[in-house]
């Protein structure tokens, strides 16, 4: 009669062995592989994400919450839904990005994990101030400020600092954007990774009290630090900033210059509203200074016409 040991004999006859990786001398973790290779698909998303293609990443974070669904991962099923609001916020569907990152920060939310619910927070923020709905953006960021007091963390706190100062900003209100990036700024020294996005908010800052001079070095100082990170989209304003800073003191060459690369920067990233958006200022400065510079290569890029308005 056949039964396991007479098959295993037989498969010994053959010199044919199964070993099970358990019997491994290394510590076989099947669970941890699938969160491992959950994170592999997060970072090719991310990737694709910042080389303009919405698209791909998409993909990639929705085969990394399948695998982290897969294996009952709610962190990561959480942070790819986070992902995935990124990705429908960066095509225009604000709705299906609100949807998914309130999704993200009700798991974060039921996990205690404080610092992701905070950035989903934020993030709700976002959708609200595009879709111009300012009092509950206001309202999204003070939850991100609770949860962010619950992380603990410099990272987590700075963050909500510095979406308050670019809110701020945006509704002119420079004294309370003075006031966030003040607090923030004693927190950039514990969490490098806030440097290049307080530089950039006190270059705006600068900017709307009226110097100028200030503003060029903390742009230059934000692209310094976005260029390390390589945040592309972070390059793009940076420069389109600088070029600003140029343009209000007169330097139109330089204002050229800086729209120029802000221009190269988003083209590979596929953003045709800031394509346009860079080739309008091209235009000025370019009549403003005299230049005589040919507008050519920039009104003839594939990527105006091709690119979906982002």
């Amino acid at each position: 009669m056949w039964n396991r040991a007479m098959s295993l004999r037989g498969l010994a006859l053959t010199g044919l062995f199964i070993l099970s990786l358990s019997g491994c001398a290394r510590k076989y973790d099947p669970y941890g592989q699938q969160v491992q290779r959950a994170a592999g698909l997060t970072a090719q998303g991310e990737q694709s994400l910042s080389q303009g293609d919405a698209a791909k990443a998409g993909r990639d974070f929705s085969r990394a919450l399948e695998v982290s669904r897969s294996v009952d991962h709610p962190p990561g099923v959480a942070r790819q839904l986070n992902n995935l609001g990124a990705v429908a916020l960066e095509q225009g569907e604000l709705g299906k990005a609100k949807d998914l990152f309130t999704q993200a920060f009700e798991i974060n939310q039921g996990q205690q994990q404080w610092g992701d619910a905070s950035v989903n927070q934020a993030n709700l923020a976002t959708v609200a101030q595009k879709a111009g709905n300012w009092p509950e953006a206001a309202h999204h960021l003070q939850q991100a400020e609770t949860a962010a007091a619950q992380a603990k963390t410099p990272l987590a706190r700075g963050r909500v600092l510095l979406r308050w100062a670019s809110f701020h900003l945006d509704q002119k209100n420079p004294a309370a954007a003075a006031a966030s990036l003040n607090e923030a700024q004693k927190l950039v020294k514990k969490a490098p990774p806030l440097e290049g996005a307080w530089a950039y908010q006190k270059g705006r800052l600068a900017l709307a009290q009226g110097d100028t001079a200030q503003a060029l070095s903390f742009f230059q100082e934000a692209l310094v630090s976005d260029r390390k990170a390589l945040d592309r989209a972070a390059m793009g304003a940076d420069l389109f900033s600088l070029g600003e800073a140029h343009q209000l003191r007169g330097e139109m060459s330089q204002a050229w210059d800086s729209y120029s690369r802000a221009f190269d920067v988003y083209a590979a990233l596929g953003k045709k509203a800031l394509l346009s958006r860079c080739l309008d200022r091209l235009r000025e400065v370019n009549s403003q200074g005299r230049l005589g510079n040919s507008l050519e290569r920039f009104q003839k890029h594939p990527r105006l016409s091709t690119a979906g308005e982002k």
